[in-house]
């Protein structure tokens, strides 16, 4: 989303506002933090190159990749993710013309710290490359429980967003699929639930798209 206005005085004093908040819950680790979707942190970040130039070729490698330190993630996040690991592999893409950037990252939290839906995250889970992306929210309750209330707390959203955007409310039903439900957002990705498939006892909440 494009910024295409300058801040005007009130809304600068908002920020401000927030941002004491935000410092008064860094300062509070028992807070829970609520996430929606869409909200996923920053986990990594580019070291700056000796040569890098701005442009879709300098696209960085795993040698300008890096964890995030827990004193370097977003605010709200860094008293509750208790570490980051990272994965990245410089490999070729499908058509063997071009090479992609293929980045893991992962966030084990402190429990009870993040909820979604009323449901507690256990990791985020964000994986990119320049053709894809997958990121997850890991809920530490089976999908029996957490399925229904992720998928209600979902379409609750999207209904909210239609009425305010005066679009149509039948985009906001999701589809149950063969093990959860998905909710499409575009034509190149949108929005599951489902039981995580290396532990029963585990739901994801996954945003994804592909080109």
């Amino acid at each position: 989303m494009e910024c295409r206005h300058l801040l005007a005085p009130a809304a600068a004093g908002l920020l401000l506002v927030a941002g004491a908040r935000v410092r008064a819950e860094e300062a509070s680790p028992a807070h829970v933090l609520r996430v929606a979707g869409g909200d996923f942190p920053a986990l990594v970040m580019v070291v700056p190159g000796e040569h890098a130039a701005p442009g879709l070729d300098a696209t960085p490698g795993c040698d300008r990749i890096r964890a995030r330190r827990l004193d370097e993630l977003p605010p709200g996040w860094r008293t509750r993710v208790a570490r980051v690991e990272l994965d990245c592999e410089d490999t070729l893409a499908d058509d063997d013309q071009r090479t992609l950037t293929a980045v893991t990252a992962r966030a084990v939290l402190h429990p009870d710290r993040v909820q979604l839906a009323g449901q507690p995250v256990t990791e985020v889970r964000l994986m990119d490359s320049q053709r894809w992306g997958d990121h997850q929210y890991v809920l530490a309750v089976p999908f029996a429980a957490a399925g229904p209330k992720v998928r209600d707390f979902i379409e609750d959203a999207c209904l909210a967003r239609t009425l305010a955007e005066e679009s149509p409310a039948a985009a906001c039903h999701m589809l149950a699929t063969g093990d959860g439900f998905h909710l499409p957002t575009s034509e190149a990705g949108g929005i599951w639930v489902h039981p995580d498939p290396d532990d029963a006892a585990r739901t994801l909440y996954v945003e994804a798209w592909a080109d």
